[in-house]
C-alpha cells in the first residue's frame, strides 16, 4: 500500500466516485532522477500504434514508432547477465548503445515461470520482447538495472552525472519553483524557493525555459503561472497570461486492482523477507557477498498485456475500446510478492493485479490555491466509463481463473482476497473499488497537440516548452518509463537542432555524453 514517503511528492486525488469515493494516492518522484529514481524499474514500449498515433496528432512524423525507434535505440543499452531457472527471449536489435542499462533477472522465484506458463496459457498469448514492436504476448521482464552490481539504473547516474560536469548547467538541490515570469507572452524568468518553509525567493533568468515536472508537477507550474483554464486561474487569484482549457485536463494512468493467493514456501515473497529472520539473513549475505538472490531482483518478472473480446464491450455500448487498433492490449497483468490489500492475513501472499491498459475515461486537476506549496485538486476518475468497468471486471474474473488453474496449483494454497465466497459481479466489482490505486504512470495532462506543438512548445507563449509524460496525448500500453526516456532524447535533440546544434555550449566545446548522440 502506498504510503507518505520523503522521496515522493504525496499527491491524493480527491474522492473518486467510481471508487466509492476513495482517495488514490498519485506519487510522483520528489529526488535527483524524478520518477526513474522511485519507480519499479519495469522497462517496456507496448505497441507501436501509439507512436504512430502520437504522429497524427502532434504533426511530427518523428513520433512515429520507426522512427522513434532511433531515439529508443540511442537512450538505452541491453546488458545480458547469467540466467537461470528460465530462458529469455530478447531483440537485442531493439537496443543500442546508449547510456541506461536494461537487462533480466538473473534467477526467477518460484511463482514467476508459473504464473509466466498461466498468463500464457489463460490468455492464448505468444511469448515476446516487449521492446520491439509487439503490444499483445507475455514477456519476463526487462529492467532497468544494472547486471555488475544489481542496483537501479535510472535517469541521474545515466544522464545527470554527465550532464552536472558541463560548465553551462547548474544542478540546484531542494529548489521549489513557484511560477514562470513572462515578458508579454515570453518566458523570460522562473522564481524559486530553497524549500518549502523558505520566505526568500530567487530568480533565474533564461532566453528559454524547459518543464520537466511531470504529468501534475508541470500543468500546477504552468496555471500558478497564468497558463492553464480561465476560470479556474481567476477564482484563484491568478493572472491569466494565456487562456489553455486543456492544461490540467486529459489526465490518465494505468489504473489497477488487486487479487491476492496465499502462496507456498518455495515462493521467495516480500513477508519470508520481514518475517523469517533466516531467509532475511541469507538473502542480505548473498546480496552483499555477490549482488545475487532475492535482494538483486525486482519482485514482479513476468507480465502479459491482453485485449478484451469485442462482445464484453459491445454489451454495455462502448465504441472506443474495440475501434483501438488490434495491436493494443486492453488490460496489463502482473503481480508483486507482497500483500497489497490493507488487513491482510499474516502468512506469505502474492498479489496479483489487472491493470486498465487502455483507459477511455480521463482525470483532470486544477488549482486550490494561488501557493505554489498547496497540492492541486485532483480527480482520478478511475474506470470511469462503462467500457474501463467492463473491460476490468473481465480481467478481473479472468486473473482469477488463472490463478485457479493446475499450472498455479504446485504455488498457490488459496484465495485470500476477495476470497471463495464472492462470486457475483457486484462483489467482484466492490473488491474491484477496494482495490484499486495507481500504477505510478501518470501523463497525458498536457497533450501534443492541445496544449504544445510537435516542437514541445506552449502554445500561445514563446521560449517554453514542456518535456514529460505530461505531453503524451494517449496511453502507452505499458509501463511508461521507456516512452519518458524516448521522448526527452527525441525533444533534446530537436531543441539542440533549434538552438543551432550547440545544445547551449560554446561551439566548439564538448561535454561528457555527446557519444550518446
Amino acid at each position: 500500500i502506498p504510503t507518505p514517503n520523503q522521496f515522493f511528492w504525496n499527491f491524493t486525488s480527491q474522492p473518486d466516485p467510481n471508487l466509492a469515493g476513495r482517495t488514490p494516492v498519485l506519487n510522483q518522484g520528489r529526488t535527483w532522477g524524478g520518477g526513474s529514481a522511485v519507480n519499479y524499474m519495469e522497462y517496456c514500449r507496448g505497441a507501436p500504434s501509439v507512436f504512430d498515433e502520437w504522429a497524427d496528432l502532434s504533426g511530427d512524423e518523428e513520433l512515429r514508432w520507426e522512427a522513434l525507434l532511433r531515439d529508443f535505440r540511442a537512450t538505452t543499452h541491453f546488458q545480458a547477465g547469467e540466467s537461470e531457472g528460465y530462458e529469455q527471449l530478447v531483440d537485442l536489435d531493439a537496443y543500442g548503445d546508449g547510456p541506461l542499462e536494461v537487462s533480466r533477472f538473473a534467477t526467477t522465484g518460484g511463482f514467476d515461470p508459473r504464473f509466466f506458463e498461466a498468463l500464457k496459457s489463460g490468455l492464448d498469448l505468444p511469448e515476446i520482447d516487449v521492446n520491439s514492436g509487439h503490444g499483445l504476448g507475455v514477456s519476463y521482464s526487462t529492467e532497468s538495472i544494472r547486471v555488475s552490481n544489481h542496483t537501479r539504473e535510472y535517469a541521474l547516474p545515466a544522464y545527470g552525472w554527465q550532464m552536472a560536469d558541463r560548465p553551462n548547467v547548474q544542478m540546484l538541490q531542494n529548489a521549489w519553483a513557484s511560477k514562470i515570469g513572462f515578458d508579454g507572452k515570453r518566458a523570460v524568468n522562473v522564481t524559486y524557493y530553497t524549500g518549502p518553509n523558505s520566505e526568500e525567493s530567487h530568480t533565474i533568468n533564461a532566453r528559454e525555459i524547459i518543464v520537466t515536472a511531470g504529468a501534475i508537477g508541470s500543468p500546477r507550474l504552468l496555471m500558478l503561472s497564468g497558463i492553464g483554464p480561465k476560470d479556474n486561474l481567476e477564482e484563484v487569484g491568478i493572472p491569466v497570461i494565456h487562456d489553455s482549457p486543456a492544461v490540467g485536463q486529459n489526465l490518465k494512468d494505468h489504473h489497477f486492482s488487486v487479487l491476492e493467493v496465499e502462496v507456498t514456501q518455495e515462493v521467495e515473497s516480500i513477508w519470508q523477507y520481514l518475517y523469517n529472520t533466516t531467509f532475511a539473513a541469507e538473502a542480505h549475505s548473498e546480496y552483499q557477498t555477490n549482488a545475487s538472490g532475492f535482494l538483486a531482483r525486482n519482485d514482479a518478472g513476468s507480465f502479459a498485456m491482453a485485449r478484451v473480446p469485442d462482445d464484453v464491450f459491445h454489451a454495455v455500448n462502448d465504441s472506443y475500446h474495440p475501434s483501438l487498433p488490434r495491436d493494443r492490449g486492453h488490460l496489463l497483468y502482473q503481480y508483486v510478492n507482497a500483500a497489497f490489500v490493507p488487513n491482510s492475513p499474516n502468512v506469505s501472499i502474492a498479489s496479483p493485479f489487472v491493470a486498465l491498459a487502455q483507459p477511455e475515461a480521463a482525470g483532470s486537476l486544477r488549482l486550490a490555491s494561488s501557493d505554489f506549496r498547496a497540492p492541486p485538486l485532483i480527480q482520478s476518475n478511475y474506470y470511469g466509463s462503462p467500457g474501463d468497468k467492463a473491460a476490468v471486471l473481465y480481467g478481473y474474473k479472468k486473473l482469477r481463473e488463472i490463478l485457479h488453474s493446475d499450472i498455479m496449483k504446485p504455488v498457490v494454497v488459496r484465495e485470500v482476497f476477495p476470497g471463495p465466497n464472492v462470486t457475483t459481479d457486484e462483489e467482484l466489482w466492490d473488491a474491484i473499488q477496494q482495490t484499486a490505486q495507481t500504477f505510478y504512470h501518470p501523463h497525458g495532462s498536457l497533450a501534443l497537440g492541445e496544449v504544445v506543438d510537435g516542437d514541445w512548445r506552449v502554445r500561445g507563449t514563446q521560449g517554453l516548452r514542456v518535456v514529460d509524460s505530461s505531453t503524451f496525448p494517449t496511453t502507452p500500453t505499458c509501463h511508461i518509463q521507456a516512452d519518458v526516456y524516448a521522448v526527452a532524447y527525441r525533444a533534446a535533440r530537436r531543441i539542440r537542432r533549434d538552438d543551432g546544434g550547440m545544445g547551449g555550449r560554446r561551439r566548439g566545446q564538448r561535454g561528457e555524453g555527446d557519444r550518446w548522440g
